[in-house]
């Protein structure tokens, strides 16, 4: 597919669009104040050490100056990183690691702050804010972006209508961010624009460019010459003359510039950190990628993409049966470049992160949806004015409904459905469990989260709390069995409705870290670390090589099931279990429930051995193999049933305000 074939311009004409352009953005510029979010602390510090001596890498003065610049606005972070930089620590606060020599830098590649350093030695000579210059990188990249519209339509009039589609399709949301979402977003539906319209270089290398901060990006270099031959299809060639017309060498060559580019944080982080993604390593895990968390990507109410583009979707959807057969496979591998971009992502630890509205990820995600409604308008005679029309509106309406809300709160549609029909709604856990109690901080598995409209609507607790029925219910009861109970992810389900108890049936006895020092009925026995007293959530003792064994004694009827509370080490997963003999397989104890213990196992004394998968150093100077840290053992004897009896809320529970 090439740019639209229009009359030459004169030299006038040429340079207005370009020039208003650029007219309309400075003043955006002018106008607008920065909005401080996402990865701010990386991009500020790194900004400022590559601006003063030209290297990415954080040290004091580094720190003391983004204090003197933004006084106030970053002073937890800062005085963590300066605490640690000071004190030699060799794990420093989350973001920012230390590299082959020692000296600390942010996880995220420096690439975005290597463009927005001159702009700030610019603004800080004139007078201007120097951190407007993200700003004025995003508005850049959106500038490049209006001359790609330009030049895929050949029309102005339409240029500025592609401008305002990417603007009510997030770009309003992002562009004004410290942050490089707009730069992936505007980077990733250029870079198709120019690859599909005869400028396969530009566009490949801005694809690199836009993927050196969200490396799923590099998607592009496989759908990109995929879309371009769909569009230029030519069925007389037959399947194996398209590839051959797509294949030449300047393809090839404008390939592998752009992989250079989107390349270099590969290689910078295995130089630094013997990895090529230290992000993937430390901030990611691959059990989170699933189906919770994938139709939270595109279809959850507060974040996920139907946020950001509800219009866009319902009008290519729309106009599916309309659309000829070439249109329609674009389409189809647009939705499958989208989910490549999606698929990587969700396997992201802090899934509830900061955003203005949809999540960032599903921002940038969604523009070869967008590129191929513009492959559509460019082909038509006549634009649908009933559709575009339609499109904008609403996604205009779409905007203003994601900036109304914060991050920590349900969306007012998100609230909406939580009133009229709470049994249809159950987000991803950690979305619920922030967005219920107004926080952004890890979820954890000890905690039960509530929402409240007047009474309990909807409550979040996982299997592998112990106490999640004790702490609501009272000593030995559990929730009722008829209870609305849906199953999410990682252990965690979702109680509906106001909460009913009974009792269990059982005694329930807690070892936690006093048993463990006082070793009279719980006795570790062998293949443990010393005991480790750090707050309620991090009280308890390592495990230390291979096995590890303990023996619990209690008083009464013999035990019929046992529950370990606890955390793993990466890469453990999943924990053997013996009880006296009969092994109860494979359990990942960091979220499952009671282990029921088979009649010739129940006993008043339990000998329990636990095989631990991958045992290993937590770092060059622990030479300690962990795999489990084991914060409380449970055990539950049969007792006679008492009556039923309606909720009490007791600690720790999370509600909203």
């Amino acid at each position: 597919m090439r740019a639209a074939n229009h009359a030459p311009l004169s030299s006038h004409a040429a340079w207005r669009f370009p020039l208003l352009l650029a007219v309309v953005l400075v003043a955006m510029l002018a106008v607008f104040k920065p909005r401080f979010g996402g990865d701010v602390v990386e991009y500020t510090l790194a900004t400022v050490a590559l601006a003063e001596r030209g290297t990415p890498d954080v040290r004091l003065e580094d720190i003391a100056r983004v204090r003197a610049l933004v006084p106030g606005l970053l002073d937890e972070p800062l005085n963590r990183i300066e605490s640690g930089l000071r004190a030699g620590d060799e794990k420093l606060y989350a973001a920012f690691v230390r590299g082959r020599g020692g000296d600390v830098y942010p996880v995220h590649f420096f690439g975005y702050s290597l463009l927005a350093a001159p702009a700030f030695k610019l603004f800080e000579a004139i007078g201007v804010p120097p951190f407007k210059a993200y700003q004025a990188v995003n508005l850049a990249v959106i500038f490049v972006l209006g001359l790609a519209l330009r030049r895929f339509f050949g029309s102005d009039r339409k240029a500025w209508a592609g401008l305002a589609l990417f603007m009510v399709c997030g770009g309003a949301l992002y562009w004004n961010w410290t942050s490089p979402e707009c730069v992936s977003a505007a980077g990733l539906l250029a870079a198709l624009l120019l690859f599909c319209s005869g400028l396969p270089a530009a566009g490949a290398v801005l694809a690199g460019l836009a993927g050196q901060q969200n490396p799923t990006i590099v998607f592009f270099f496989a759908f990109a010459p995929l879309l371009r031959m769909t569009l230029d299809w030519q069925p007389a060639l037959g399947a194996l003359g398209n590839l051959r017309r797509q294949l030449t060498l300047r393809t090839i060559v404008a390939l592998a510039a752009g992989l250079l580019m989107i390349g270099l944080p590969p290689l910078f982080n295995l130089y630094q950190f013997g990895t090529p993604n230290i992000i993937a390593r430390l901030y990611s895990d691959p059990e989170h990628i699933g189906m919770v968390r994938l139709l939270s990507f595109f279809f959850d109410l507060n974040q996920g993409m139907i946020v950001g583009v509800p219009a866009l979707l319902a009008g290519l959807l729309l106009w599916i049966g309309r659309g000829d057969a070439r249109w329609r496979a674009a389409l189809g591998l647009a939705l499958l470049f989208t989910l490549a971009l999606a698929l990587p992502a969700l396997a992201i630890n802090n899934w509830n992160s900061d955003a203005t509205g949809v999540m960032r990820y599903a921002f940038w995600a969604a523009m070869p949806l967008l590129f191929v409604l513009l492959v559509l308008l460019r082909d038509l005679p006549r634009w649908p004015r009933t559709l575009v029309l339609g499109v904008v509106l609403c996604q205009a309406l779409a905007m203003a409904h994601a900036a109304s809300y914060h991050y920590v709160t349900f969306s007012p549609l998100a609230q909406l459905v939580l009133k009229v029909a709470p049994q249809h709604y159950h987000p991803e856990p950690e979305i619920f469990a922030e967005r219920a109690g107004h926080h952004d901080d890890y979820i954890r598995p000890d905690m039960v989260y509530a929402y409240r409209d007047g009474a309990v609507v909807k409550t979040l607790v996982n299997d592998a709390n112990p106490r999640a029925e004790e702490g609501l219910c009272g000593r030995d009861m559990v929730f009722a069995p008829d209870l609305p109970v849906t199953r999410s992810s990682r252990g965690w389900r979702y109680l509906d409705g106001q909460l009913r108890c009974v009792h269990g049936g059982f005694a329930q006895h807690d070892f936690e870290i006093d048993a463990f020092r006082a070793g009279d009925a719980l006795r570790l026995d062998s293949g443990w670390s010393g005991l480790e007293q750090n707050g309620a959530f991090w009280s308890g003792v390592w495990s230390t090589g291979p096995r590890s064994r303990i023996v619990l004694r209690i008083d009464g009827a013999p035990a019929e099931s046992l529950l370990l509370t606890g955390n793993y080490h990466t890469p453990n997963r999943e924990t053997r279990v013996t009880v006296n003999g009969h092994d109860l397989g494979w359990h990942a104890l960091d979220r499952e429930g009671p282990l029921a213990l088979p009649p010739a196992a129940r006993a008043r004394e339990l000998v329990i051995e636990l095989e631990h998968a991958a045992p290993s150093s937590p770092g060059p100077s622990d030479g300690r193999l962990l795999a489990f840290f084991l914060r409380q053992a449970s055990v539950r004897q049969p007792v006679a049933p008492q009556v039923e009896k309606p909720a009490q809320e007791q600690q720790p529970v999370k509600t909203q305000p």
